[in-house]
């Protein structure tokens, strides 16, 4: 064996391991920032969720001077960023009438933010949120449809994320599927988290409930795919296929997810960041989402705070593949609170500026704790 071939054979045993020891995981993404503002802003609007309508007109006025989301969806939107608040409305929902109307009064402050598209208003629906059923995920987002309508006062796209353990399981294989790993695992899936799964999911989109939907395809372990004679992108490959001939893509805007950040920023290899790139990126684009979500600027998950980039914000080799992505068009979007930003004027500064330049969309937490 030559010394070029030894090498070569050196590197891919690194990726292979790498790939088999850290990624695969299904997605568990960090819940947003419930942290209240420290300046509170006045809405008035008031609805009762199942209503016919609202007990007092929307107004058109936000107080929302010194409101660190605010603000800083304001830095964002003056970058060129698209701005999307997120809010978990299924644990207001869940709390009942009077917990589910302050977040909807939120929202009506944040709409009047410049650059506001929309509102991310669940994170993982129907993946051990609360929401036991396919019924109980349609009735609230139908809540928080008709709750948006009376108290936003003007339309704003909702947005929900999705976990569909299923897909990981190319559970639709089922009955003539070889492999019968994959149809055990799918119907766990089902039993599990049925209103999480790809039926599920298409009845909301059917329903003409979710305007954009942030997918992941909860993909196994590189080992298990081996064991069913293929490589996890392939798996990526198929289940995207799957969702383009549900016709997902034509009943709402699709976007692919994935967690990447972590401890100290991202930190894989080179090689490693162009396999996840390449899985969780340039898969799912290639197969009809107009948008990925690589999570998350920074955040406090799991008692750690977990980066794309680690404190100095010098550039990793996640980093580079995503600004090469960016120049291609690809559009990329992440998670980013202000409790969580640098400490000093010029260090936000740069972030802000870092941001913009690789990201075309921002979900800002709603502070709505």
């Amino acid at each position: 064996m030559s010394r070029t071939v030894a090498v070569l054979v050196v590197l891919c045993g690194l990726l292979l391991a790498g790939v088999l020891l850290t990624r695969g995981e299904p997605e568990h993404m960090a819940r947003v920032d419930t942290t209240r503002p420290t300046s509170s802003p006045s809405a008035t609007a008031t609805i009762v969720p199942g209503a016919s309508g609202p007990t007092a007109a929307p107004v058109s006025s936000t107080h929302l001077d010194g409101d660190p989301y605010a603000d800083l969806a304001a830095q964002l939107h003056a970058r060129g960023v698209e701005v999307w608040f997120e809010i978990d409305l299924v644990a207001r929902w869940l709390a009942g009438p009077a917990s589910f109307q302050e977040g909807l009064d939120r929202m009506h402050a944040l709409a009047g933010v410049p650059g506001v598209q929309g509102f991310k208003v669940a994170d993982e629906l129907g993946y051990d949120d609360g929401i036991d059923s396919p019924e109980q995920a349609a009735a609230f987002l139908r809540a928080v449809r008709a709750g948006m309508a009376a108290t936003v006062g003007r339309r704003v796209q909702v947005l929900v994320d999705v976990v569909v353990p299923d897909l990981g399981c190319l559970g639709w294989q089922d009955g003539g599927s070889p492999n019968p790993e994959a149809a055990t695992c799918a119907r766990a899936a089902r039993v599990k988290h049925p209103a999480a799964v790809e039926s599920a999911v298409t009845s909301y989109l059917r329903q003409g409930l979710v305007d954009r939907l942030d997918l992941s395809t909860s993909l196994l372990d590189e080992w298990t795919y081996q064991s069913w004679g293929l490589s996890q992108a392939e798996a990526q490959g198929r289940a995207w296929q799957h969702v383009k001939s549900l016709g997902w893509d034509r009943m709402t805007v699709l976007q692919s997810r994935k967690a990447l950040a972590d401890a100290g920023g991202y930190q894989g290899s080179p090689m490693q960041a162009l396999h996840d790139v390449h899985t969780f990126v340039d898969i799912p684009v290639r197969s009809g989402a107009k948008a990925v979500d690589v999570w998350t600027w920074r955040q406090a998950y799991d008692g750690r705070t977990v980066s794309l980039l680690d404190d100095s914000l010098d550039p990793n080799p996640l980093w580079r593949q995503l600004e090469a992505r960016h120049r291609d068009g690809v559009r990329l979007v992440t998670h980013i609170t202000p409790s969580m930003l640098l400490p000093s004027a010029e260090q936000r500064s740069r972030e802000y500026n870092l941001y913009a330049s690789v990201f075309d969309a921002a979900f800002v937490a709603a502070g709505s704790g």
